[in-house]
This record gives C-alpha cells, sequence and structure tokens, in this order.
C-alpha cells in the first residue's frame, strides 16, 4: 500500500506542474500573438521586446498560480464530498487517491475557462488596443442586462454583437491563427514536459516526500508574487516607458480584475449619491450645465457633463497643427512672480518670458495637489474633493487632451523625475492617450540628484533631447513634464551664486527654489529657441497648484493661495501674426480646465460633442473677451470648494458650514459688503452644483463613455 500511497503523491506534485506551467504558457502565447499588433503601432529595441516579455511572464505566473490554487481547492473540495467526512477521517489514502483525479478534471475546467478569457481578449485587443478594461465590462454588463431596459443599451449591445457575428471574415482569420498559436505552444509544452520534465523529475530522488513538496511549495509561493518582492505591484509598475509594450506587458487578467473592481466601486448611481447632497440633483445639474455651457446641447442625461462644444466666434485658429509643450512647474504660484529680495530678482527669466506670451494674471488651479492639477489640465474634468480621481478612478472613461490628439497624428509623451507611478501617472495617462513615458529610470547614470528625484536642470536637458528629436522626426507633437525642485524640501542646486545666496538669506527656501528652476527654464528655453527647435510650437507654462504650505498675510489668502497659480501662453515666432497672438496680460478668470479646450481649438480639432468643463480662450490671445468665465476650486487641505468668478471668490466650507467670500486679489470681505455683493444667491446655488454634479459624474463613471460617444468625434 504504501508504494502506491507515494506514487499517488509524486503524480500529484506532476500534475500540479504541469498544470502549473501550461497555464503560464497559454498566457505567454497570447501575448506573443499580439506582438504583431504592437509592431504595427510601433518598432520596439529588441531591450524593450525582452522587457516586456519578461514583465509579462511575471505576471503570467501571478495568475497561473492562483487559477492552480482555485483548482486545487475545487478537487479538494469534490473528493471530500466523495470520500465523506467520516472515511477521510478514517484513511488519508483515500482521499489523496480521489483528490488526483479530481485535480485533472479541476484544472481542465480552469484551462477552458483561462482560454476563453484569452481569446475575449486577444478579440478585444484586436479592436481595441487594450486589453479587457472598465469600457468592455460594461458592454458586457449591457449585453446580458435585461431586454427590457430604459435605455436601450441591451438592444444596442446585442445589434451590435449580431453585426460583429455576421462579419465572419473580418475575425474569423485572426481566431484560427490565434488557435494555432495555442495550439503550437501547448503542443510544445506537452512534448517538454513528456520528453524531458518526467525522465528528470524519475533521475531526481529527494531524500523526502516533505522535501519535494517543500520546493514545490516555495516555486508556488514566488510564482503568486510574479517573482517580485512587491508582487502584482511590480507589474504595473513596470520601467517600461511604451504605452504600447507597457499594455502588452500587462496581464490580462489581472488587468481585466481591476477594471472589475472599479466597475463595482462605481456602481453607486446618480440617483442614490443626489439623496445626500446638498440641492436636489436634477436642479444641481440644470445649474451646472448653465454655468458650464449656456445655449449649449446636453443630450444624454446619464451623462451631465456632456455637450456640443461650441466654437468661440472670435476665436484663433492656427492654419496648420502646432508641436504643443506643457511644463507643469512644481508649485509654481504667482504671488511670487515679479519679486524681487534684497538686490536679487525671483523670477527675472519668467518675468521677461511674461512680457512675450499672454498672461492670465487671475489663472486659478482648480485642486491643491499635483494629481488634481494634471487631471484638470489634460482632461478638462473637476477633480474629486474626495479622493484624486487619478490615484482611484484611473479605469473610468475620460475624454483627454493626450487622447484627441494623438488620434490627429501627434507622437504624445511626458518626462518627469520621479518614478512612473507618481499617484499613478503612468497607468492613467497610458489609458488616455500618452505614447511614452519618461521617468527618472530614463536619465543618464550621472544625473543630478536632490530631494525628492532628478534636478530641474536634467529635466529639462531630457526635454531638450526630446523635444530636438521629436522635430527631426517631422510630425506634430505634444510633450508635456513636471518639474521637481519647487517642491518641499526645496532641495535645489546651489551652483548659482544667486540661489545660494537667496537660500541663505530667505528663510523661506520657496524662493531659493524657484530662482533655481527660474535659471535652468531660461538655459533650456532660450537654447531652444536659438536652435531653432521650438518653431511651430505653442508653448504653456502653468503651475500644478499653487504653494502646498499656507502662505499669506490672512486667513483667506492662505485658503485661497493653494490655487494661485499663473499661466503663460507663448507662441513661437512662426506661428505670430496680428490675427494669432498679441502678448499681454489678460485678466479674465481662466483655471486648469480651459487648458485643453484652448490647445484643441487652436489648432482646429475640437470635438464637436465632449465633457469639457472647460473653454476655449483662444479670443484672448489676440483681444478682451469672454467676460462671464468662472473658476471651480476644490481644497482638500482645508475641507472648501470656491468659485472664482469677475465678482471675486467664494468659498464654502464643509467643516463650519459656512460661505465666505474675498476678492481676485485675496482680500476678505465683510460681512456687510457681502450682503450687497451682486447675484450672491445665484453664485451660492452655482457653487454648490458644480461640487455636487462633478463629484457624482466621476464617482459613478458617467463623465464620458467611449461606447456611447466615440463613434461621434
Amino acid at each position: 500500500m504504501k508504494p502506491r500511497w507515494s506514487a499517488a503523491r509524486a503524480s500529484i506534485r506532476k500534475t500540479v506542474l504541469f498544470w502549473w506551467i501550461l497555464f503560464v504558457v497559454m498566457q505567454m502565447a497570447e501575448r506573443v500573438f499580439l506582438l504583431r499588433d504592437a509592431f504595427a503601432q510601433e518598432a520596439p529595441t529588441a531591450a524593450l521586446l525582452l522587457k516586456t516579455l519578461a514583465v509579462g511572464v511575471r505576471g503570467d505566473f501571478i495568475t497561473a498560480t492562483f487559477a492552480l490554487v482555485f483548482a486545487a481547492v475545487g478537487a479538494g473540495a469534490w473528493a471530500l464530498l466523495k470520500q465523506g467526512w467520516m472515511a477521510l477521517r478514517g484513511s488519508a489514502r483515500s482521499f489523496v487517491l480521489s483528490f488526483r483525479p479530481a485535480l485533472h478534471v479541476s484544472c481542465l475546467l480552469f484551462g477552458v475557462l483561462l482560454f476563453v478569457l484569452l481569446a475575449v481578449d486577444m478579440g478585444y485587443y484586436g479592436f481595441n488596443p487594450q486589453h479587457m478594461d472598465f469600457v468592455f465590462l460594461e458592454y458586457v454588463g449591457d449585453l446580458f442586462a435585461p431586454a427590457a431596459t430604459t435605455d436601450t443599451t441591451n438592444a444596442q449591445a446585442l445589434k451590435q454583437t449580431g453585426a460583429e457575428l455576421e462579419a465572419l471574415g473580418k475575425w474569423s482569420g485572426r481566431l484560427m491563427l490565434f488557435l494555432a498559436v495555442q495550439a503550437l505552444g501547448i503542443g510544445l509544452w506537452w512534448w517538454f514536459y513528456s520528453a524531458v520534465v518526467v525522465p528528470a523529475l524519475f533521475r531526481w530522488r529527494p531524500v523526502s516526500g516533505f522535501q519535494a513538496n517543500a520546493l514545490l511549495c516555495v516555486c508556488l509561493i514566488g510564482g503568486g508574487a510574479g517573482f517580485h518582492p512587491l508582487g502584482p505591484y511590480g507589474i504595473r509598475i513596470a520601467p517600461i516607458g511604451s504605452s504600447v509594450y507597457y499594455t502588452l506587458a500587462q496581464n490580462p487578467i489581472l488587468f481585466a480584475g481591476e477594471a472589475l473592481r472599479v466597475a463595482w466601486v462605481s456602481r453607486e448611481s446618480l440617483a442614490q449619491r443626489a439623496n445626500s447632497e446638498l440641492l436636489p440633483y436634477d436642479v444641481a445639474v440644470r445649474t451646472a450645465q448653465g454655468l458650464l455651457g449656456s445655449g449649449d446641447l446636453f443630450p444624454d442625461p446619464r451623462y451631465p457633463l456632456v455637450r456640443s462644444m461650441m466654437a468661440t466666434a472670435d476665436g484663433v485658429r492656427l492654419p496648420k497643427p502646432a508641436n504643443v509643450v506643457i511644463l507643469f512647474l512644481e508649485g509654481l504660484d504667482r504671488r511670487y512672480l515679479g519679486r524681487t529680495y534684497g538686490d536679487v530678482r525671483g523670477t527675472p527669466f519668467l518675468d521677461r518670458l511674461k512680457d512675450d506670451s499672454v498672461y492670465f494674471s487671475n489663472f486659478f488651479s482648480n485642486g491643491v495637489q499635483t494629481s488634481r492639477g494634471l487631471f484638470a489640465t489634460l482632461c478638462s474634468t473637476y477633480p474629486r474633493h474626495g479622493a484624486s480621481a487619478m490615484k482611484t478612478r484611473y479605469a473610468h472613461d475620460y475624454l483627454c487632451l493626450p487622447s484627441l490628439l494623438q488620434r490627429q497624428g501627434y507622437s504624445t509623451e511626458m518626462v518627469i523625475g520621479q518614478h512612473r507611478d507618481l499617484n499613478r501617472l503612468q497607468t492613467f495617462l497610458s489609458r488616455n492617450g500618452l505614447l511614452q513615458m519618461l521617468d527618472e529610470g530614463d536619465f543618464p547614470p550621472g544625473a543630478e540628484r536632490a530631494g525628492l528625484g532628478i534636478v530641474d536642470g536634467a529635466l529639462f536637458d531630457l526635454c531638450y533631447e526630446r523635444i530636438k528629436q521629436r522635430q527631426a522626426e517631422g510630425k506634430p507633437f505634444f510633450l508635456s513634464t513636471l518639474t521637481l525642485s519647487t517642491h518641499h524640501p526645496f532641495a535645489a542646486p546651489s551652483h548659482h551664486d544667486e540661489v545660494r545666496r537667496l537660500q541663505q538669506q530667505v528663510p523661506d527656501q520657496y524662493v531659493g527654489a524657484l530662482r533655481y528652476t527660474d535659471l535652468e527654464l531660461e538655459r533650456v528655453f532660450t537654447k531652444l529657441i536659438r536652435e531653432g527647435l521650438l518653431r511651430n510650437t505653442v508653448v504653456v507654462i502653468i503651475g500644478d497648484h499653487g504653494r502646498h504650505e499656507s502662505v499669506g498675510s490672512t486667513d483667506v489668502e492662505r485658503k485661497v493661495g493653494h490655487f494661485a497659480s499663473p499661466m503663460l501662453i507663448w507662441m513661437d515666432e512662426s506661428l505670430r501674426t496680428p490675427a494669432t497672438y498679441h502678448p499681454r496680460t489678460v485678466s479674465t478668470i481662466a483655471s486648469h480646465v480651459d487648458v485643453a479646450p484652448t490647445i484643441l481649438a487652436l489648432n482646429g480639432v475640437m470635438p464637436a460633442l465632449a465633457p469639457f468643463a472647460g473653454h476655449d480662450l483662444t479670443c484672448l490671445l489676440v483681444r478682451d473677451c469672454l467676460p462671464n468665465q468662472v473658476a471651480y476650486l476644490t481644497s482638500v487641505y482645508d475641507n472648501l470648494v470656491g468659485l472664482a468668478s469677475r465678482d471675486g471668490i467664494l468659498l464654502y466650507s464643509f467643516q463650519t458650514e459656512r460661505f465666505q467670500e474675498t476678492s481676485l486679489s485675496f482680500e476678505s470681505l465683510q460681512e456687510e459688503q457681502e450682503g450687497v455683493r451682486p447675484f450672491t444667491a445665484s453664485r451660492y446655488q452655482g457653487l454648490l452644483a458644480l461640487y455636487e454634479v462633478s463629484n457624482a459624474a466621476l464617482d459613478s463613471n458617467r463623465i464620458w463613455s467611449w461606447r456611447e460617444f466615440g463613434p461621434r468625434l
């Protein structure tokens, strides 16, 4: 009996090993199949391809391990049912003998399920170069929804599926090739297992069965962690700058699992949220729509911010697409421009550049953190009042500037001096149009570091190289970057005399760091102009927010100062005409959400339908216009929201449940002054409406739908 018992246990180990690696091979085979699609988008270097496959295999081991564990649990449950608890207590051997065939069957079922998921992912990737994401899950949900739905999404999904099935020639060849690749992978593993693995295991004589089991368990634990100390997180933060190959490296099952998690988090409906808000939801929607697009058409009540985008009648349009460079200067606060400290000017280059740009003196950041500033700027959507949407709602549907520019033939990339997973930046942007991400790992080995990452001088140098390369390619490009030296702890290099003097003489270390950034920006910006590398280029310089620190002479200034970010729009001489550009200072209210519509309108590619909270500001490049602009503000630091308009700034504190008003220069208004402010009640209602609708739409994934509105683009 003992030899049979030992043989059964050894056979279980072989079964586990066979199916474990088979699950990995099946996923690897899909990735190999998808290489053809990736090659069509971007030709990789050998190093990039090797890194993509290595990261992908690690993710494949994670899902293979968990699939095997679930299969083993299923087999164990079946063996228990078959033997019965009493029989099991009397003989573990009988359980083992029943478990082995049950494990084969269970693994086979999981293998079939895995194959189906991989085939579906393969088909979806071919349609929309992405793994199964939130959009796909939403479509599947519509497909299996009850037939009698009020919005007829079930009927639409059925018709679309039927049309795809009728177009047999469109996908049958792809499916047959996928089957062939899978069969080849499975066949090769079967042969290798039989011809190499089994004989090797037969020759290996472990000291005991415990030793063999322990070794197998260690391997499975390593596989479950993807052979990386960070586990699945190590897959997500893989240092792959290309969005095409970053996506390819992601495991489709893990990717779909994250999308499913987001779908679960977002299941709360707009109507449910409205019950606990400050205004009746229908009133809030009408009020918000009136503020954002008076006279515009809002075609779908499920997506309250999607509207027809009416171009500004007297707006500026360039004759051909221009390159776009957006420089986010960390914590750039407009209150610090034009200052002098003793005999040292704080920002002499930015001050001169203001005179050669269209400078917005009443520009506001919509949020008070980097993730909120980038989100509002790139996607023209108000940030959440709670946790950042970029970090917690990154799998939702958005319509963002990089996506729209990419559709117009632009190359799109971003350069940062920290890790690419900062605020889940790459995860978010790779889903929203960014083709290339360069982070701290892409700088030369000797690049100077200080504080939180790469110093601004090295960052601007890499941006110079990227712009030089893009200009040589001869196609329009979008490049964005985010500086770091003006972020606390303000560890800027002190190579320059003026920087050292400010660091020593001014207690606020932000001032010296800002002078360093100003110097390095001047050096590289001047070099780009001198070498003609900014030809046909529009440069936008903004802060991702104002000062993090509470700075100001009054309580209200310390609160509002977080939003005091400037914006400069600069055009190369090749784009300047009296009809397109007039350097000057404008006092019109503007904010981060206005950047994307302005860039799109300037290049003549504004979509007819969009959920943008911002507006086309191009008329301000040549004349005064848009007197009724507003800016919505939200601060997690002070737990307040605000609304800036030509009448001043209105704040509402959720902590004290009180309103407060200030002038645009951050001066507090006395209560008797507040009582005579024009349109006070409507401003209060508008502020609360924007808060309620923007947060509700974000949380329930009702900002945008590629499935519903994508074809209209």
